[in-house]
């Protein structure tokens, strides 16, 4: 009696306490009741969904970093693409410059050159021009032409018939036409006719004899070179052999005085080829959008255009993705103001493929990682939630049958204080003792007792309904927690358990034979502090024990 008085003592501080516990605890011990459970589902379900948010949340922190981390990578093969692009554009801006160079360097010297012999002695300009394209594939031809007066043009044709060329005639030069050489001239001041051309073949044979000065667009250059004294060239043509080009004019200069001096002015020309061009730079313009044109016309303007190198047409995925990287320039050369407009539209053969590759695995890799310390601390959380689950558990149940211990206990009875005081309603508590447990103790030992009370802890289980609390407080002792019951309500589970356990049980082969005693109190009949609840049903079983009844629940 002096042991049930001390654990009522200490079960009425553990009830103040928890009283002055926060609602989290209460969740905690595991409140069986509606919406306790509802919380608890929600607790469960939020615990296992947590990983699923977790590596999403991982997922896009990394779905992030490598967006970023390919934009900067992105950007940097793009700057360099432009670097590179910029350094092609400045060594394709230097070699058509040295060819402009180039261009009237070789003129100056053949005008040089014409102006210390005579124009008679074809074979020393013959073999000059061999030399000079041989050494220099875009130029065409290298020419003389002589400026006639009219008074002059009959003897002049007479002489070239006699001293070189049996079919020579002065005739027009027809842009418009293919064939070039056209008509016999009109008459007029001054004629221009080429007397000499190399390399001579079929197709250049054509131009002796044509006048310069009848065609608009060579008679512009002419003049321009005459008055400048200077190399001048024409806006681009078609030449004889059907490849665009232009012609650059640059008049012989006069010998020292006494040297030649009967002989006529002379202007010397030099045809360049835009096919040759294109092959010189072909290793600058691969993959590029090139046009080589008139400055004072626009690129895209054909009259004008001298040379069109097209670059293959990017798919419409690049040209969405990637930037057009667009450079214009013009040459230095006065007498040939040719301008030149570059573009590249960039595509997915200009990124850096082990560059990428790189990005792209460290990327995985970092995935990777991330994904093996996720599952680490995944585990390590799991197993701390089921240590601290075990620790919870022990601390509020039983060890041996698993049923909720006094802690326990005393949480679900003010609880449902709580709950009975909002809704109007009373609910029973019920002492059970089990009868003769000792002596099976003494009889059989402690293996077979303890068997017997998870025997019988289930059987009592069977006898009450989920929302009630079966407890054991100590040995052979136990409490339930009858939720929403009255007098009579308790009083039928009471019979109901005696009903069940006067059945002979069997431990280990050996049959058991076990009474049980019960006292039951209900709130607020008996009283609406729980210490006073419970004393009074630990006295009515005490008393039931005495008399042998197996249930007592008199108030007095």
């Amino acid at each position: 009696m002096e042991k049930k008085c001390a654990f009522l003592s200490k079960l009425t501080s553990t009830i103040a306490k928890l009283r002055g516990c926060p609602d989290n605890y209460k969740v905690s011990t595991g409140i069986r009741n509606g919406g306790h459970k509802k919380r608890k589902n929600n607790l469960l379900n939020m615990f296992k969904t947590k990983p699923f948010w977790i590596y999403l949340l991982v997922f896009l922190v990394w779905a992030t970093m490598t967006s970023v981390t390919t934009g900067l990578v992105f950007k940097l093969v793009l700057h360099e693409a432009e670097v590179a692009f910029n350094q092609r554009v400045v060594q394709l801006h230097e070699s058509i410059e040295l060819i402009a160079r180039d261009n009237e360097s070789i003129l100056e010297g053949f005008t040089a050159f014409l102006s210390a012999i005579e124009y008679v002695d074809r074979e020393s300009t013959s073999r000059y021009a061999r030399q000079i394209l041989a050494r220099y594939p875009h130029v065409y031809a290298l020419e003389v032409a002589l400026i006639v007066k009219r008074n002059d043009l009959a003897e002049f044709i007479a002489n070239q018939k006699r001293s070189w060329f049996p079919q020579f005639k002065v005739k027009e030069f027809s842009y418009m036409t293919d064939r070039h050489a056209g008509q016999s001239v009109k008459k007029k001041p001054i004629y221009t006719p080429i007397i000499f051309i190399e390399s001579i073949s079929s197709n250049t044979k054509k131009l002796i004899g044509i006048d310069l000065d009848s065609a608009p667009f060579l008679r512009e250059a002419l003049n321009q070179s005459k008055k400048l004294q200077s190399s001048v060239a024409t806006v681009p043509f078609k030449l004889v052999e059907g490849s665009w080009g232009y012609v650059l004019f640059h008049p012989v200069p006069d010998p020292p005085k006494g040297v030649h001096s009967k002989r006529k002015q002379a202007v010397a020309l030099l045809e360049v080829n835009a096919e040759a061009i294109h092959k010189k730079i072909a290793f600058l313009v691969e993959d590029l959008e090139f046009r080589l044109y008139y400055a004072s016309y626009s690129s895209d303007d054909p009259e004008g255009l001298l040379l069109h190198i097209a670059a293959p047409a990017p798919n419409k995925l690049e040209a969405k993705l990637f930037p057009k990287l667009t450079a214009e320039g013009q040459l230095n050369s006065r007498g040939q103001p040719f301008a030149f407009s570059v573009d590249k539209q960039l595509g997915w053969s200009d990124l850096d493929v082990p560059l990428v590759i790189a990005t792209g695995c460290t990327s995985l890799l970092f995935l990777a990682l991330l994904l093996v310390f996720l599952k680490i601390y995944l585990r390590r959380e799991e197993q701390r939630e089921k240590s601290a689950n075990h620790l919870l558990h022990m601390a509020t149940h039983d060890a041996l049958t698993g049923l909720p211990n006094r802690t326990l206990l005393a949480d679900r009875f003010s609880q449902a204080c709580s709950r009975t005081q909002r809704r109007d309603i009373t609910f029973s508590i019920m002492f059970l003792d089990l009868n003769g447990f000792k002596k099976v103790n003494d009889t059989y030992g402690h293996e077979v007792g303890d068997q017997l009370l998870k025997t019988i802890s289930g059987l009592l289980k069977e006898c009450i309904r989920n929302e009630d609390t079966l407890s054991r407080i100590s040995g052979d002792e136990f409490v339930i927690l009858l939720e929403d019951t009255t007098y009579l309500n308790a009083k039928m589970i009471a019979q109901k358990i005696q009903a069940k356990l006067t059945r002979s049980l069997h431990i280990q082969d050996i049959e058991l034979n076990i009474g049980i005693s019960i006292g039951i109190a209900v709130y607020p009949d008996d009283g609406t502090e729980m210490g006073e609840l419970f004393r009074k049903a630990d006295a009515r079983m005490y008393k039931a024990k005495e008399q042998s009844k197996g249930v007592l629940m008199e108030r007095r």
